[in-house]
């Protein structure tokens, strides 16, 4: 009888052992986000002294639509003014009087926006109109000249920045003026923006415009769930952007048309400002319905495991 040979067992796989991953302690994921904080903190600083370095190569390129460089240069200057808003306790009054200074610096060129919004919205309505207003070309021939002592005084704020430190902040501070202008956007929406006056409107805008800039600046810590709040608030600061302008060329009208000729414009006007208004109200509760102690609580967390990086206002 054949006997069946064995096979030959085969021989055992060693196991390699891997290094189990050490478990990070409760203590040291503190540590680490605390230190992502501080570096938020330094990137704050850096960004808000970069703003003067920016706005000066804006003036120095020549740009071939002389309007379209004046009104970035207004714009970085609105982001400068709301990234200064999240400034530390012990920052507070310098970053007061940055802002003030940053405020008159945008002011120097509006003249210029004005009278482009004006006859902007006029030529829409009523293009006769339209042709009334100041000359842009005139108006940006003032405004070069004012180039030099804007240059100037971006300069000096350069210098006074530079002496600013966030040293021994934990970048806590962030948090805390971010839930400030989230408050503010929610406090100021506090009625139906169909009706409000054009004041409390203009108030409400310039809270939401903070606000966007902000929510930009913080994007890099969770781009999935700041990409639509920053679209959102875009397009929010653009229909109330656009009632403000309509209001003053209504106002325009007013002062410079004859009853007779303006009556059909104004009605365009109104019908469009009522538009406007509405898409604001519809995008504003659903912008503001999430509470600002929420969205600070889950901005922390993200600050706290990302990288901040650099991010383009205009």
């Amino acid at each position: 009888m054949a006997i069946r040979a064995k096979t030959p067992a085969r021989p055992l796989r060693r196991s390699v052992r891997t290094a189990a991953r050490p478990v990070r302690r409760k203590s040291e994921r503190q540590v680490d986000g605390k230190a992502m904080m501080q570096r938020w903190a330094g990137h704050w600083l850096r960004t808000c002294r970069d703003m003067p370095k920016q706005a000066q190569r804006l003036l120095d390129h020549a740009a071939p639509d002389p309007e379209k460089q004046i009104h970035a240069f207004r714009r970085l200057m609105k982001a400068w003014r709301a990234l200064l808003k999240l400034a530390p306790k012990a920052l507070a009054s310098e970053a007061r009087m940055v802002r003030s200074e940053v405020k008159g610096l945008r002011q120097s060129f509006g003249a210029v926006r004005d009278a482009t919004v004006v006859a902007k919205a006029l030529g829409k309505v009523l293009p006769k109109a339209a042709d009334e207003v100041d000359a842009p070309a005139d108006v940006l021939e003032q405004s070069r000249q004012q180039f030099e002592a804007v240059r100037a005084k971006l300069a000096w704020l350069s210098t006074e920045m530079a002496r600013w430190s966030v040293a021994g902040e934990g970048g806590s501070f962030l948090l805390t003026g971010f839930r400030r202008i989230c408050r503010k956007a929610r406090r100021r929406l506090d009625g139906d923006p169909r009706r409000m006056s054009m004041k409390r409107l203009h108030a409400w805008r310039t809270a939401i415009v903070d606000l966007g800039y902000q929510i930009d600046f913080f994007q890099p810590a969770d781009p999935a769930g700041f990409k639509p709040k920053a679209e959102a608030t875009e397009r929010l600061r653009a229909h109330l952007g656009t009632v403000v302008d309509l209001n003053m060329a209504r106002k325009h009208l007013s002062e410079a048309v004859p009853a007779r000729r303006r009556r059909k414009a104004e009605r365009e006007i109104e019908k469009s400002i009522a538009k406007k208004r509405a898409k604001a109200a519809l995008i504003g509760d659903r912008l503001l319905e999430q509470r600002p102690k929420a969205m600070s609580s889950h901005l922390g967390t993200m600050l706290a495991a990302h990288e901040p990086r650099r991010v383009r206002f205009v």
